[in-house]
């Protein structure tokens, strides 16, 4: 029985468990879903993300042309390349190039994410972006299993992927319908797995190699292709610069890794960016020359952050009448921009668009997130009342802390346990797991500075990562205690 029990527990066994039970568990969660529900036990309300939609519309004529922001009135068009085509050439006066307001507000690399299901299926219809979360997710999960393994510890790499691979918040968010807040968390193991060993390498012998360069440049690379699904998870991108600034080699190479991956991060959401603005302009050019319907109307390159700040101080303000609803916003915009800019908009006051359009078949219509000037008058609103009183957005910054370390994944409160943790790492010199654990609190900037309302604080990793060393330290107790008693 020992030795049974022995082999359950050794580091080898439990990695191997680990590792197929990945990707059993995974494969039947993905054919699961295609025909059931997945429980809603934790996900994030507040915000659409995907706005799936929306972002169906779109799918049907990149995939078949690579044409893009593309899109039919046409409710039935033919699901082939050769109807697609068709849908342009005979039955132009339907194109269009928005519907509702996707693909103006920039992030349009979302769109990849129907690809794997449509390439699945042969097809665009019923579009799906599960096939794309789902292999993300895997891939993030086996990259730490394997990158803990590569420095000797299996053990503690399988218990933070069996952690992550049972939280209810990753299995819906994955398998459970159709959006994209998994990604974060998959983007921050992906990117922890390939900068490892810069946290566990500790001793000044360590040697930085040309590989070690190139890691560096991935990991820009990396964060700029995701942030470009989502602007939020650019964060990601501190988490790689803090393990760099605080690994065991000289600050010139320290320096010299942040320095790469943040030029690789710009470089890569600069091309994405400049990519589909020229996807856009040979769109137009189609859409003109068949008499569609172009857009002429204002576009930006991700979603504006000024905005969601002032709705997200409506999460503990109690004081200047903050409101989580976007048209309260509006409707507090409208007499300033009259005023300051002379902008005299027409709005109803419970819309999330204008009652103005930029075409005259009213297709298009004008949204509040198109104008840098409303932008402009949410940061004077916001700062302005920050700075008049600090005291009380102190207060708000401060209640969203004990939010986030109470409201956790994959149980409350292991944001006060993980605290507590970071004290004993420290006071017992374990400093490569305390900057594990360092690494993943940019993840918690949404909670922090936007908005920690609607389960925002589950973008938080590193409560998983406490929760992951605490049962790492009890397995080791745990195998001490056992290796004594055979040996007494």
């Amino acid at each position: 029985m020992q030795k049974l029990l022995r082999k359950l527990l050794s580091p080898q066994y439990i990695f191997w468990i680990t590792f197929s039970f990945i990707l059993i568990s995974n494969t039947a969660l993905y054919i699961y879903s295609r025909n059931y529900p997945i429980p809603r036990i934790q996900s994030r309300n507040g915000t659409s993300g995907f706005a799936p939609d929306k972002a169906y519309k779109f799918i049907y004529f990149f995939y078949y042309t690579g044409y893009f922001p593309l899109a039919t009135l046409n409710p039935a068009p033919e699901y082939s390349k050769e109807g697609a085509w068709k849908e342009i050439k005979q039955n132009g006066h339907n194109l269009i190039m928005e519907y509702k307001h996707w693909s103006r507000l920039g992030e349009n690399l979302r769109i990849i994410a129907y690809m794997p299901d449509a390439l699945l299926n042969g097809s665009p219809k019923n579009p799906s972006i599960k096939l794309f979360n789902a292999l993300i997710f895997v891939i993030a999960l086996l990259s730490i299993l394997f990158a803990f393994k590569s420095i000797g510890k299996p053990v503690l790499g399988s218990i933070i992927a069996l952690t992550v691979n049972i939280t209810p918040f990753f299995i819906f968010e994955v398998y459970g319908r159709n959006n994209i807040f998994a990604l974060l968390g998959s983007a921050f193991l992906i990117i922890l797995a390939v900068n490892l060993k810069f946290i566990y390498q500790r001793d000044r012998s360590f040697k930085i190699k040309v590989r070690h360069l190139f890691i560096a440049l991935f990991s820009g690379i990396f964060t700029g292709f995701v942030s470009e699904i989502r602007n939020e998870f650019a964060v990601v991108l501190l988490s790689a610069v803090i393990i760099y600034l605080l690994s065991k080699t000289k600050w010139s190479v320290r320096l010299a890794l942040a320095v790469i991956s943040i030029a690789a991060f710009i470089f890569t959401k600069s091309g994405i960016e400049k990519c589909f603005d020229y996807k856009f302009e040979q769109t137009y050019k189609l859409v003109e020359k068949y008499g569609g319907h172009p857009y002429t109307g204002k576009r930006i390159k991700g979603h504006r952050f000024w905005h969601p700040m002032y709705c997200g101080l409506a999460d503990f303000d109690t004081k200047y009448g903050y409101k989580p609803d976007d048209w309260d916003a509006y409707n507090y915009a409208i007499p300033v921009l009259k005023k300051k800019y002379g902008m005299d908009l027409k709005y109803d006051g419970h819309k999330y668009y204008l009652d103005e359009y930029y075409d005259k078949d009213s297709l298009y219509y004008k949204k509040f997130d198109d104008f840098d000037e409303y932008e402009e008058v949410m940061k004077e609103k916001v700062l302005g009342d920050i700075k008049n009183d600090p005291l009380w957005y102190l207060g708000i910054l401060a209640k969203r802390t004990l939010r986030i370390l109470t409201q956790t994944l994959p149980f409350n409160y292991l944001g006060w346990i993980t605290l507590v943790l970071a004290v004993w790492l420290w006071k017992r010199k374990k400093y490569a797991h305390l900057i594990l654990i360092a690494a993943s609190l940019p993840l918690s900037a949404t909670p922090f500075l936007i908005n920690s309302a609607d389960y925002n604080t589950y973008n938080s990793f590193f409560p998983v990562l406490g929760f992951s060393l605490i049962v790492y330290f009890i397995y080791i107790k745990f195998m001490q205690k056992f290796a004594s008693a055979n040996e007494a």
